[in-house]
């Protein structure tokens, strides 16, 4: 009976991905990849004219308030965006409290602002 010899070696796994150990270099390869073989895409309602102009007037509104009261130019009141009501108010502890109603589902977020030492 013949005898050969046989050479044999230990099984290293190398990840591919990033994520998992494997090379950087690689994440763009495989980011490209996968959007390649995504067939979903998404579906966004064309927006009239109106509607984009409701929604950057909401948006410059918001942006408005958050600024003045991070600036700590406290203006309360209630603002009425169409969506939205937000109630911006002084508790007594002095903490601003900005209360958010989504006016399609009733939704309501309060936001305590403390007062900060200065």
């Amino acid at each position: 009976m013949p005898v050969s010899q046989t050479l044999a070696t230990e099984l290293v796994y190398t990840p591919i991905n990033p994520s998992f150990g494997g090379n950087p270099l690689n994440g763009n390869f495989l980011l490209q990849k996968a959007q390649s073989q995504n067939a979903h895409s998404l579906q966004r309602p064309a927006l009239s004219f109106v509607d984009k102009f409701r929604e950057a007037l909401e948006r410059n509104i918001i942006n408005s308030l958050t600024r003045r009261i991070a600036d700590g130019e406290l203006v309360e009141g209630v603002y009425d965006t169409g969506e939205y009501r937000i109630e911006v108010i002084q508790d007594t502890d002095g903490s601003v409290l900005v209360t958010i109603t989504n006016q399609n589902t009733g939704d309501t977020t309060i936001i305590r602002i403390p007062v900060l030492p200065r």
